[in-house]
């Protein structure tokens, strides 16, 4: 089925559910190719991205479709009922909090989830200030806190960025073990796509990674015995990483759902999409000089997406739109297009949003396969 079959397919679909205000659809069938290549590709590397798939029924059916048992969380209200919905998972955190949001987090949950929390929580210290923090944080919770050491490979945001600051931190971590317990390292390497050359950088960060790690074994080797996260990678770098490579523990979120800034990842399909209703339908309001065909004017139902239009062909955001498509909250969004376009009132156009972030400006997200609606299922429980 070529491209504008299958979304005329998904019009009718929606059109028969009843639909007739903005949704966010998911397709089942392109989400399993990808999660396919991901676990062909990084086995049981591979770490889901929870910010990025912001919904536990899709999380969970990633994990099972994958086999993984990694996450990794960058909000600290999602955290607690990750611990209890995911009871098999470790949860890295994807940046540093300050002390004051985790001193938070400790004193806002349960003992049952705090246990969970110190046994199955990497927290993320880049700084030996930072680490310094986390060591009296640790005294106050009353029990070790695991720490992952954010290591700099060349995207330079902050962390580790040299031996010096690194064996400061081990050592303090050595000499903590009733406070600190060593989890491993993170070394974003999302400079990687943006260089001229990203073979050669990619290949300049995994250097660097691996002279970290034999750093530490070197000065610390008691710190690295055991179980490590040595972990890396992004939706956009993922596929660079085999099993020679330092790196264990790779990361991915917006691989499996494709959005539209994802580009570069040609063997994916996208799955996400946002699906607005035209409500109204008049001939071009607009003053500027266009091309004579471009003669209709349409309103759809909602707006304010970081989306792509990519269905039907010829819809651009009208010039007298002022500002364009920024409703925050559901209003009406000024299109034109061609006499000619297919739509009707009723009849959906659809966008690629630019994250899977954007499933959490729905209340609710339509599951497809096979161009049916098979499901509904929930964003994240809460924003912020």
């Amino acid at each position: 089925m070529n491209s504008s079959a299958w979304f005329d397919q998904l019009s009718a679909e929606l059109r028969s559910a009843g639909v007739a205000t903005p949704v966010i659809v998911l397709d089942l069938d392109r989400l399993d190719h990808n999660l396919a290549l991901l676990a062909g590709g990084l086995s049981h590397r591979y770490r889901v991205v929870t910010k990025s798939l912001p919904s536990g029924e899709l999380i969970r059916y990633i994990l099972d479709a994958t086999g993984a048992n990694r996450l990794m969380a960058f909000h600290l209200p999602f955290v607690p009922w990750m611990l209890e919905a995911f009871p098999d998972t470790d949860i890295l955190l994807g940046k540093p909090f300050l002390v004051a949001a985790a001193d938070a987090f400790f004193t806002q949950i349960s003992a049952g989830v705090r246990s969970a929390a110190q046994a199955r929580i990497q927290w993320l210290v880049d700084t030996p200030t930072r680490l310094d923090e986390y060591l009296a944080l640790a005294g106050r919770v009353g029990a070790p806190i695991r720490v992952n050491i954010e290591i700099d490979v060349g995207l330079h945001r902050g962390g580790v960025a040299d031996a010096d600051e690194l064996h400061m931190m081990l050592a303090k971590i050595a000499a903590h073990p009733g406070r600190l317990l060593f989890a491993g390292f993170m070394g974003y390497d999302a400079h990687v796509p943006f260089w001229p050359d990203p073979d050669d950088a990619f290949a300049k960060a995994m250097q660097r990674y691996a002279q970290f790690i034999d750093y530490g074994r070197d000065h610390f080797p008691a710190l690295f015995e055991g179980e490590l996260t040595f972990n890396s990678g992004g939706s956009k770098t993922w596929f660079r990483f085999d099993e020679g490579l330092a790196v264990n523990d790779v990361a991915a979120g917006s691989a499996a759902v494709k959005p539209s800034t994802f580009s570069l990842l040609a063997e994916h399909r996208p799955a996400l999409f946002i699906a607005a209703p035209v409500i109204r339908k008049f001939p071009r309001v607009s003053r500027r000089e266009v091309d004579p065909t471009v003669a209709m004017s349409l309103y759809l139902y909602g707006g304010g997406w970081a989306a792509d239009i990519v269905h039907p062909d010829g819809i651009t955001i009208s010039p007298s739109a002022d500002p364009p498509n920024q409703n925050l909250l559901p209003n009406q969004c000024l299109f034109e297009t061609h006499m000619d376009t297919p739509l009707g009132l009723g009849d959906f156009v659809f966008f690629q949003p630019h994250q899977g972030d954007a499933m959490v400006q729905f209340e609710e997200i339509l599951v497809i396969r096979g161009g049916r609606l098979v499901d509904r299922w929930r964003p994240f429980p809460r924003r912020y």
